[in-house]
């Protein structure tokens, strides 16, 4: 990394620190918002980077029923996640719909209610659409999982995911893929670092 460079990745780190200490809140937003423009990516080290803010304890238990339903879906979604890597728009509008159904079989009110804006996202993630359009619909929907996710104790499989760089986040099932899997960037798939620690 190049002394400059490498000064302000410092920095950034050094402001995103006193965000956390300060705020104790979004800590991530902080940083994605300030490292967009001039920085060479690929001598970004985001494995360094420490973005864990929930702790294990934290999260609410759900019934065992609701529980079910919830893995349910987060077992549709890394259909839909993994379908963004070999990107076949068709294959994508099919598991976004298998999602919304495995959402809409969720019977826990509060979780079904916080759900609610992701199955009107999934519905206009379409094989007509361009690539870009689908992923800003799936990063919506994301954003509800990983709040899920962080809130309810669905156990240790998946965890948030995000990238500065496009600036979007995605759950992931760590004890499947250890490595990061971007679904959102092509050109650089394992770019990105794991937000929380379940």
């Amino acid at each position: 990394m190049c002394p400059n460079c490498e000064k302000k990745l410092s920095f950034k780190k050094s402001l995103l620190v006193l965000s956390v200490v300060a705020l104790g809140l979004f800590g991530m937003e902080s940083y994605a918002s300030g490292t967009q423009g001039g920085h060479d990516h690929s001598k970004m080290n985001h494995s360094k980077m420490d973005h864990s803010k929930m702790k294990k304890g934290d999260r609410k238990s759900l019934s065992e029923a609701a529980k079910k339903s919830v893995l349910s879906a987060l077992e549709a979604n890394e259909a839909l996640h993994s379908s963004f890597f070999e990107y076949d728009a068709k294959t994508v509008e099919s598991n976004a719909m298998k999602l919304k159904k495995a959402i809409d079989a969720i019977e826990d009110k509060e979780v079904a209610k916080l759900l609610n804006f992701s199955k009107t996202k999934l519905s206009e993630i379409k094989a007509s659409n361009d690539r870009e359009t689908n992923n800003k619909n799936y990063h919506l929907v994301s954003m509800a999982l990983i709040h899920i996710v962080n809130k309810y104790d669905v156990g240790s499989k998946y965890n948030a995911y995000s990238c500065p760089m496009v600036k979007k986040k995605w759950v992931q099932n760590s004890s499947k893929m250890a490595k990061v899997h971007n679904p959102y960037a092509p050109n650089m798939p394992h770019c990105g670092s794991q937000d929380s620690q379940h």
